[in-house]
């Protein structure tokens, strides 16, 4: 069976590789002999742009994790966390940045207790009252054929 590789398991690929290449490039940017001023300066360049590159993931990490405001700027972790921001936000993101696996994406139906793929937010209406369970598709269609209870107002 193959790994899982979501969105931010790609993302903290990314992170790594670009760690690695970094490296790297700080090595190789460095003159070792009199003649190897211009691949210095090669490499010089790429570590310029693995940096930048480096910032832009952790620029998508941070909007992933924080989301934006209306102005379309992300948001900084004082806007939504109280005290302690830089640690909570640390938190998170070590939380966010682990490796995940196809039993993360599983949730628990709240009417059967079955843990599965197939287990999402529902909406459901009753007359002028709504609400909203992690129900399967069993539960769900049970849930909307189901009948009033006798003596509501529904």
């Amino acid at each position: 069976m193959t790994k899982f590789k979501g969105y931010l398991d790609r993302l903290r690929e990314n992170l790594e590789t670009l760690d690695e290449q970094i490296e790297n490039a700080r090595k190789m940017s460095k003159v070792k002999k009199k003649g190897d001023n211009r691949v210095a300066l090669q490499y010089s360049k790429t570590l310029r742009d693995l940096v930048e590159l480096r910032d832009k993931t952790l620029i998508n990490i941070k909007a992933h994790l924080l989301g934006r405001d209306e102005t379309g700027a992300v948001h900084e972790p004082s806007d939504v966390y109280s005290g302690n921001q830089e640690v909570e936000f640390e938190r998170a993101f070590k939380t966010f940045m682990a490796p995940w696996t196809a039993a993360d994406l599983k949730l628990k139906c709240d009417d059967c207790g079955k843990e599965s793929e197939e287990v999402t937010t529902r909406h459901i209406q009753r007359g002028y009252e709504s609400d909203y369970f992690d129900l399967c598709n069993e539960c769900s269609e049970k849930r909307k054929t189901q009948e009033p209870e006798a003596g509501s107002d529904v």
